[in-house]
């Protein structure tokens, strides 16, 4: 697995976790799945999130940031 990092977000803003004000996380894509697409067999066409997974309490923050 990859080091943990500072997160910068769009907005210019660096993210800290909303549970531990910790800074550093690991990045993850994590497909969102939904019962449609799952229902035809398409999981593969649904889109990904980027997630920051919090190097201090593992809480994970999901962003739309493709």
């Amino acid at each position: 697995m990859n080091e943990p990092d500072q997160v910068i977000l769009p907005n210019g803003e660096l993210l800290h976790c909303v549970v531990c004000k910790n800074d550093r996380f690991y990045q993850n894509h994590w497909k969102l799945q939904t019962t449609g697409m799952t229902f035809f067999n398409l999981d593969w066409a649904n889109r990904d999130a980027t997630c920051f997974v919090c190097d201090t309490c593992s809480y994970i923050h999901w962003f739309n940031l493709l």
